[in-house]
């Protein structure tokens, strides 16, 4: 039975497949066959789930829901049974029911949510995340996305049978954090670095210290570019200067960082 469309404040669940032009040109009657399996699998997982599909998009769907627990629901058992790549985004907020489809910011934030995720992975705006209880997440991190005006907490979703590893966020910031991106190659100290990045898997605050020339500098920029790059669920890193530190403290403060 299909469920009413919800309105005043509603969760948005926006689906699209990965790389689906790729799979059309490469061969179009395996990819219809697919399509069709797909669009029943999502459209069942929607309806058994209380949520109401208004849109279909050639290669996704939207859907409506009046609980955030239930469209998270829906995205998971659809993940499970698909067998296509597929990217999911859920948002939540007010939104203008008119005739057959909806209107508002919300929407925006749930396709741009959705766009910056992988095939197999949802990802979920703050808005939804906030009204969860009991719903296994991952905080990805504040993240700015095409054409939002301000940065968006992003989380993950992780349920048994779900894949829980992927390349980071399609975002406008890859990396968040102030570091800039590392523009040379670092030579040598393969093991020192090795070591840093591991502290920093490990602790959420790290200080490095040295004489001078040891090459503290790069070691910031290195060991966390790597890191971010090889543990994408690493939200990001931020690094902040010592010295303004000492030259505000007291005199008798100052023995205690040399």
């Amino acid at each position: 039975m299909t469920a009413a469309a919800p309105s005043g404040v509603v969760t948005f669940l926006f689906t699209d497949i990965e790389g689906s032009t790729r799979r059309w040109e490469s061969d179009a009657d395996e990819m219809r066959a697919a399509l069709s399996a797909h669009d029943e699998v999502l459209r069942k997982a929607i309806e058994a789930h209380g949520g109401w599909f208004f849109k279909h998009t050639g290669d996704g769907a939207c859907a409506a829901f009046a609980s955030p627990r239930c469209a998270v629901d829906a995205a998971v058992a659809a993940q499970r049974a698909l067998e296509l790549p597929v990217r999911m985004g859920i948002a939540t907020g007010e939104a203008e029911l008119r005739e057959s489809g909806y209107f508002g910011a919300v929407l925006n934030r749930a396709a741009r949510v959705m766009a910056a995720g992988h095939g197999g992975q949802i990802l979920l705006a703050e808005s939804t995340a906030v009204l969860l209880i009991g719903i296994d997440l991952v905080d990805l991190g504040p993240r700015r996305l095409r054409d939002l005006p301000t940065a968006v907490e992003v989380f993950q979703v992780q349920a048994e049978g779900l894949r829980s590893d992927f390349p980071p966020l399609r975002a406008l910031d890859t990396t968040p954090g102030n570091l800039r991106p590392a523009t040379t190659s670092f030579i040598g100290r393969p093991c020192e670095v090795a070591d840093v990045q591991a502290v920093m898997k490990a602790h959420r605050l790290v200080t490095l210290t040295g004489v001078g020339g040891s090459a503290r500098p790069a070691w910031l920029l290195r060991s966390p570019n790597v890191c971010a790059r090889n543990s994408p669920m690493v939200p990001g890193f931020s690094t902040w200067p010592r010295s303004p530190i000492r030259r505000r403290c007291p005199t008798r403060w100052r023995r205690c960082w040399a």
